[in-house]
């Protein structure tokens, strides 16, 4: 389902590789019996014919008349990777990215939440920076963690992507080390969240209409808002990545926010309730706009809607071009 959300002069779009990833619960999860009364074990979070998790591997645009930001970069086309599901992708991703009507050239920075192999796969072609002009923002931490002998040795489960997706923007110039809390955009800025990886972050963005928190990996499936103490296989301090889910959950349910963590099913937007058996998670209907996003016909609607921005989008800078 094509949509994106809807925050006045800013707009979200999700960018879709994969809707419906099924996985084994103790994958992801060693031990876990899903309660299969609870919430979380129904559709669309749970398969109940083939007793899987479901996951969205998906990234998104930030659109505004100001700038476009790439947020994450799924796995990517053509790419060798251990996982079936990974292995040589058709160019899914970059079919979903030129729908909206975008060029690789009109993209100003990229930020990474994190290095994993679902989140940086797209951002490379044929070991090329695929967006010519942008900056990739990235915590320094989670850089020379995946550098390290530790972080290869993580990647024997998945494939060297790092070799293919990563080192090949460094080798560009256009890898960029910024603090766990930068600002990254006119709309958007980091929010530290290291536990799940060592320089984890989530990314807040900001419209003129409302405000949504890009979860990331803080949290993979509704289990872990039900049991915030949970943590994957692949978390790599799981005691880290549960107090920061802890106080991420605890945040959200008191101030009524937006979040969207990236691998939740399809719209993923939602915010957090309080309820007598813990938290529970309803989908944010009122922020979603169904239907193919197209940049510059939204460009349009906003001035039609007089929520258009100060810069007019022929004037909009490189990040290249700002230092």
């Amino acid at each position: 389902m094509a949509h994106w959300f809807d925050l006045g002069d800013v707009a979200v779009v999700s960018l879709i590789e994969d809707d419906r990833l099924l996985i084994e619960p103790g994958e992801f999860f060693p031990g876990l019996e899903p309660d299969l009364a609870d919430w979380y074990a129904r559709e669309p979070w749970f398969d109940r014919a083939a007793e899987k998790l479901v996951f969205v591997i998906q990234s998104f645009l930030v659109c505004s008349a100001d700038e476009v930001l790439v947020v994450d970069a799924c796995v990517g086309a053509g790419k060798d990777r251990q996982r079936p599901e990974f292995d040589q992708l058709p160019d899914r991703w970059r079919q979903q990215f030129l729908a909206t009507g975008l060029r690789e050239a009109d993209v100003d920075a990229v930020v990474f939440t994190h290095l994993h192999t679902d989140h940086v796969g797209a951002a490379t072609a044929q070991r090329e920076p695929v967006f010519p002009h942008a900056p990739h923002f990235v915590v320094e931490q989670e850089f020379r963690y995946w550098s390290s002998e530790a972080g290869g040795a993580a990647m024997r489960r998945t494939g060297d992507y790092l070799a293919d997706s990563v080192l090949p923007i460094e080798q560009a110039g256009q890898l960029r080390f910024v603090a766990p809390d930068a600002v990254v955009g006119r709309h958007a800025e980091l929010v530290p969240a290291a536990g799940h990886t060592p320089g984890n972050v989530c990314v807040r963005v900001r419209g003129s209409a409302g405000t949504v928190l890009l979860a990331g990996d803080t949290m993979h499936h509704g289990v872990q808002i039900r049991h915030p103490e949970l943590s994957t296989r692949y978390c790599v301090e799981p005691g880290a990545a549960a107090r920061v889910r802890g106080a991420l959950l605890d945040e959200v349910a008191g101030s009524g926010a937006v979040f969207v963590p990236t691998h939740f099913p399809v719209p993923s937007a939602g915010r957090v309730r309080r309820g007598q058996a813990g938290y529970d998670f309803e989908f944010a209907a009122d922020l979603v706009r169904t239907g193919q996003f197209r940049y510059r016909e939204w460009l349009g609607s906003l001035v039609t809607l007089g929520r258009r921005g100060s810069a007019p989008v022929a004037a909009r800078s490189q990040w290249a071009d700002r230092g």
